[in-house]
């Protein structure tokens, strides 16, 4: 049954995206959220947001949306700026790290040359201003002249006294004069001269009763304003007067049909100050959608404003509406899971220092290819639930269980109804904070009972079992600070319990009788020799594969514990260190990585995930498949906490440090029964030249593909229960348009024509 969560908006509607595109296979996509903007733009037909990870169009007349990250074609994540030329349509991109982008229609080109520059100083961008063919940047080393035609910079001006590098904070044109708003207060110098590079071209705009920076100018109606805090200055007819001075902190100031615009913000409220002209009475917009106003836009008569927090809002009289694309509410620090067709994902997670974040953002849900937000918005009770790190899905009763670090559990069955679980459950405090329920750990069993990482408390390995008794168990180890997080249950029910802070991984099998403690076995795995053999005490992940293996990930790489009936025995059985070859060259597997996930797809293979990016081992782990970073894939970031794979489509989702990304693998899991394989895509349309995917097949089966009288064209095994064909013959040659046959062999050799595929050229 599909859940039917219950979302609670207590201001405004939300209007989303409900559909993403799944990936053909060997394709990357992001999954970022967009609600903080950054600026904002229009066309003649698109409301255009720009946000901390990327880009957004709205069509008001369609309700359409299109989002434009990294995947597709932008050099970075983290976007600071977006101005459009109101002319040409052009659009400039500039990133936190001071890389740019151009826009050109369908086409982005990156113009790197203020990243690569070796320049001294801060190079931090502040504003963009177009003028005519060129771009003025505003930035923290004076003002950056960008060529669009030539794509590179043209020219820098230091309009500093003795022309020091001063920041500049905004420019504005009128009269052919440019004025700069910066650090020694307002300046200004003819456009049309060619000295403006001298800095002796350049004078000190007095505003009267004021001095030193000036944060903002801009050109309103031909009539210059300008900002120093929260006082807002213009100058009419060659003199300045205070228009407007403002009680809360300024968030913004912008011109938009011919207004102005005034954003404020205090204790998380934000209004709008409105002046239609020089002459007229301010109007104040407030509403309860609004947070932090970063720009607004006045189009038919309509408002919208842009929000750091609340994204893309239309203000209106009855009930203000929100516009966002689909998309999870925030980035994923802690652990994720599937379960349920869902690929889950906890937005918090535990420090290395064992404390936590104090993480508000809940976790998030992906099915269907639409995320579902849990946070205190939609779910009250999780405002006092901080740091959500980890995640289980109860397949008995269709509910998801959050973790979290000092708040206790909650659980959200399948009507949307929160239980939560803290003082009086069955979760004790910290011995250090008996204020602090910390759960780190979920994993249900194969019998379905709950084992839970109770971090800190004196008996801190916890089960509810199936019936809803639950019962406590004291580790037989000493390990600092009780600590403990992830749990991991293997084919033969066996626990595998991380502990954190160095204390390495403890094993623990119940016997199959959880109230009998005379048959419980534990063991410790440590680094060293007879104590587990682990290339570290400080184990970060832990993953079972189809062979019974378990493979440990550290933060001085990965081991492999396979002792079988001697896993128990300290003198018997040891991890060993695998050793991978990459290239010419063989050395132990990730050695001195951190081995911060480890996941086991369709095909026993394993993808991990550390500091520096993510490798796909082969199912024997000597050999490397891929390796993903950012300077050779579309990962988001090198450093990457959790992986997640969809067991149905072969996608991988990375968590990483700049958002979550997705990549479409080759192996799915096999197929638990007899189903008719799926062809994706089927019909083969002209000109495909991507991988075309046969899935829902038995474990390792033969595939071959004929033409209609029989003559093989190809064969491979699937890797676990997908095959992939390039739509080429054992030639190399592209086959002609007509109908090709799929057979389909499992381990007992039993074939028969599972599929067919139709090709068109």
């Amino acid at each position: 049954m599909k859940p039917a969560f219950i979302f609670i908006l207590a201001c405004f509607a939300l209007h989303v995206l409900h559909a993403q595109t799944i990936p053909a296979i060997g394709q990357w996509r992001d999954h970022l959220p967009m609600r903080s903007i950054v600026d904002l733009e229009n066309s003649p037909s698109r409301l255009i947001a720009a946000t901390s990870f990327g880009y957004f169009t709205y069509d008001p007349s369609t309700k359409f949306y299109d989002v434009y990250t990294r995947s597709r074609g932008l050099s970075e994540v983290n976007l600071k700026h977006l101005a459009k030329d109101p002319f040409s349509g052009k659009m400039l991109i500039v990133y936190e790290n001071a890389n740019i982008d151009l826009v050109e229609g369908d086409q982005i080109r990156n113009i790197p040359d203020v990243l690569l520059s070796k320049i001294q100083g801060d190079k931090t961008i502040n504003h963009i201003l177009w003028a005519g063919t060129d771009v003025l940047l505003s930035s923290n080393l004076g003002i950056i002249a960008v060529n669009t035609q030539r794509k590179e910079i043209r020219d820098t001006y230091r309009p500093g006294n003795n022309g020091v590098d001063i920041n500049i904070f905004q420019l504005a044109l009128l009269n052919n004069l440019l004025y700069a708003a910066s650090s020694e207060g307002l300046k200004k110098a003819s456009f049309q001269t060619s000295t403006l590079g001298d800095f002796r071209s350049w004078t000190l705009e007095p505003i009267p009763g004021t001095a030193g920076a000036v944060d903002n100018v801009l050109n309103w109606n031909d009539k210059l304003v300008a900002r120093k805090r929260d006082s807002i200055f213009i100058k009419t007819n060659g003199a300045w007067s205070l228009l407007f001075v403002s009680s809360k902190p300024v968030t913004s100031i912008n011109t938009s049909s011919n207004g102005l615009y005034i954003g404020q913000s205090l204790q998380a409220k934000g209004t709008v100050v409105y002046f239609s002209d020089a002459g007229a009475q301010a109007q104040l917009i407030a509403t309860p959608s609004m947070s932090y106003p970063v720009a607004c836009l006045k189009i038919n008569q309509e408002l919208w404003v842009g929000d750091k927090n609340n994204g893309l809002i239309k203000v209106s009289t009855t009930a203000d509406e929100q516009y966002l694309p689909n998309a999870p509410y925030g980035i994923s620090n802690g652990s994720g899971t599937y379960a349920n067709a869902t690929v889950w994902a906890a937005a918090g997670t535990i420090g290395a220092d064992g404390k936590g974040k104090l993480n508000k953002t809940g976790f998030f849900g992906f099915k269907d290819d639409k995320w579902q937000n849990f946070n205190s918005r939609s779910l009250p009770a999780l405002d006092s639930m901080p740091d959500i790190n980890v995640l289980a899905f109860d397949p008995s009763k269709q509910s998801v269980l959050a973790g979290s670090f000092g708040g206790g559990m909650i659980e959200v069955t399948k009507e949307g109804k929160p239980l939560v679980y803290k003082q009086g459950s069955f979760i004790s405090s910290a011995m250090m904070d008996p204020t602090s329920f910390r759960v780190a750990g979920l994993a249900y069993d194969l019998d379905l009972n709950l084992w839970m990482a109770n971090h800190g408390a004196s008996q801190n390995l916890v089960v509810r079992k199936k019936d809803g008794s639950w019962k406590k168990f004291t580790i037989p180890f000493q390990h600092v600070g009780n600590a403990v997080s992830a749990i991991t249950i293997d084919d033969q029910n066996r626990k595998w319990i991380i502990s954190p802070q160095g204390n390495g991984l403890f094993c623990f099998d119940d016997g199959g009788t959880i109230d009998q403690t005379n048959d419980d076995k534990w063991r410790h795995f440590r680094q060293g020799r007879g104590n587990g053999n682990l290339p570290s005490s400080n184990v970060l992940s832990v993953e079972c594969d189809k062979n019974g293996f378990v493979w440990v990930g550290t933060d001085r790489g990965v081991a492999v514990i396979q002792c079988g009936n001697d896993l128990f025995s300290n003198t018997l059985c040891d991890a060993t260190l695998p050793v991978v070859q990459q290239d010419n060259f063989a050395g132990l597997l990730l050695a001195e990585e951190m081995v911060n996930d480890i996941k086991v797809d369709g095909a026993n293979r394993k993808w991990i995930a550390s500091k520096n990016g993510v490798w796909l081992l082969s199912a024997d782990g000597q050999k490397t498949i891929h390796r993903f970073t950012v300077s050779n894939s579309s990962l988001l970031s090198n450093e990457v906490f959790s992986i997640v794979i969809h067991q149905l489509t072969g996608e991988v989702f990375f968590f990483t440090a700049n958002g979550i990304c997705s990549f479409r693998g080759t192996a799915t899991a096999a197929a638990t029964e007899k189903k008719k394989p799926f062809v994706f895509p089927n019909p083969v349309p002209s000109g495909f030249t991507r991988t075309i995917a046969i899935r829902e097949l038995p474990d390792n089966a033969w595939v071959r593909i004929t033409e209609l009288d029989g003559r093989l064209v190809h064969q491979s095994r699937s890797l676990g229960g997908q095959a992939i064909w390039n739509g080429k013959n054992y030639k190399g040659e592209r086959v002609n348009s007509g109908v090709y046959l799929v057979y389909v062999a499992d381990e007992n050799n039993q074939q028969q024509v599972a599929a067919k595929i139709f090709f068109i050229q």
